[in-house]
C-alpha cells in the first residue's frame, strides 16, 4: 500500500513538471500595444488642471487640501480640535 502512494505521488509530480514545462516553452502570444481611451486621456489633463495643494497638519501629520485646512499662527491643522490642542 505505501508503494501504491509512492507510485502515485511520483505520477502526480511528473505530471505537474511536464504541465510547467510547456508552459514555459510556449511562445507568448502577441498583444496589441497600450491605447488609452480618449475620455482618461481627457481626465488626465483636467485632473492636473484642477489640482489642490496639500498641507500637512501640524499634529497629526494628516495631509489635507489647503482649501479644508484649519490654519492658526501660520501652522495648518486637519480640524479645529487639533488648532486647539496647539
Amino acid at each position: 500500500m505505501r508503494f501504491l502512494m509512492w507510485l502515485l505521488l511520483g505520477v502526480l509530480v511528473v505530471f505537474a513538471l511536464r504541465k510547467k514545462a510547456q508552459n514555459l516553452t510556449r511562445p507568448a502570444e502577441p498583444s496589441q500595444p497600450f491605447q488609452a481611451p480618449p475620455q482618461e486621456a481627457e481626465f488626465a489633463t483636467t485632473a492636473t488642471e484642477n489640482a489642490e495643494t496639500m498641507v500637512c497638519c501640524e499634529l497629526c501629520q494628516l495631509y489635507i487640501p489647503a482649501s479644508e485646512a484649519v490654519i492658526k499662527e501660520h501652522k495648518s491643522y486637519c480640524c479645529a480640535a487639533h488648532a486647539d490642542q496647539s
